[in-house]
């Protein structure tokens, strides 16, 4: 039997799937938002039957997972790692995992399943498993999206120590007014009563 020409596909995707389990249930691990927890925990359970699903196929087609041949989604795994098991806020980590400031949907990058199904050889049982990994990677793609958002906007939103110490000054300064005013009005009144 020939090896399947989208061998290295289901390889690189069980060997990705794996690290992004452990990522995440990493990073996971160390946050205090439990919202953000329960979301990257729910992926991260998805992340490692992904990684499960794809070594079993490629084991019934007769072929090991191969690392060392996979595409390697997670560049410097190790630092990945180790900044999400860290003790950055939420919104430092979405910045360094993903590269991206503020948490928005840049939009970048092409849908990277778009291809998937290119090769005409894909047998009917990987086509299967292939389908469900795409419907299952794209709804967690939106689920962390909506989390990191959620987590960068609250950081957004919160002032910092200095800007809230300069507001509450300046609301004491207000209500210092508001009473010289309402001082003021209250003789005004009495002195044309």
């Amino acid at each position: 039997m020939a090896t399947p020409t989208f061998l290295p596909l289901l390889n690189s995707i069980a060997v990705n799937e794996a690290k992004g389990e452990i990522l995440l249930r990493t990073w996971a691990e160390a946050t205090q938002d439990a919202t953000l927890e329960a979301a990257l925990r729910f992926v991260a359970i998805r992340e490692g039957e992904h990684a499960a699903a794809f070594t079993k196929r490629m084991c019934e087609l007769g072929h090991a997972v191969d690392e060392s041949t996979a595409y390697q989604v997670f560049k410097n795994f190790d630092e990945l790692v180790a900044c999400a098991g860290g003790d950055a806020s939420d919104a430092e980590k979405v910045a360094m995992l993903t590269g991206n400031q503020n948490g928005e949907d840049r939009g970048e990058s092409r849908d990277p399943f778009r291809g998937f199904f290119n090769d005409t050889t894909i047998d009917p049982q990987t086509g299967a498993l292939l389908g469900r990994y795409i419907c299952e990677e794209r709804d967690s793609g939106r689920r962390l999206q909506a989390e990191y958002q959620r987590v960068c906007g609250a950081q957004n939103h919160a002032p910092a120590s200095a800007d809230l110490a300069e507001m509450r000054a300046c609301i004491e300064t207000l209500q210092a007014e508001v009473q010289s005013l309402k001082k003021a009005v209250k003789q005004k009144r009495a002195a044309t009563a």
